[in-house]
């Protein structure tokens, strides 16, 4: 049997695109260390491991609850969501995860009054409001 190479080369590079794509939209528990970078440092934990496990480095549970475990992760998707281009559809999925990673986490505080990410939250949220009408 003779192999047609330019077909075995097309079937080759649909393969690696799709990969690639797969790749490239891993869930937020897939974050690179230089995703996790771009996070707040009360992120860094959750996605670096225990060398970032001192004060300002997790979301203290005693302060915000345990309802935040859903933040970080929404932050992931909300930066993927900003440096997507061209993908609206990709865009908006990701801005509706981070979305309901904050309105999570908003409930989640709303019995900790003074829980120090409260305005970061707030804020991220208005943000992503903003980028979801940009879409329309």
């Amino acid at each position: 049997m003779v192999a047609n190479w330019s077909s075995v080369r097309l079937i080759v590079l649909a393969i690696a695109l799709a990969l690639a794509g797969e790749m490239a939209r891993a869930g937020a528990h897939e974050t690179s260390i230089s995703e996790a970078a771009l996070l707040p440092r009360f992120c860094w934990k959750q996605y670096m491991g225990p060398k970032f496990s001192g004060p300002g480095y997790y979301i203290p549970v005693d302060t915000c609850g345990r309802i935040t475990n859903h933040y970080c992760p929404g932050l992931v998707y909300l930066n993927r969501a900003m440096r997507t281009i061209g993908n609206e559809g990709q865009r908006r999925a990701d801005l509706l995860v981070a979305k309901d990673a904050t309105l999570y986490t908003l409930r989640g505080i709303k019995g900790y009054p003074n829980c120090q990410i409260r305005a970061h939250v707030e804020t991220t949220l208005r943000i992503i409001d903003n980028e979801l009408k940009a879409l329309h």
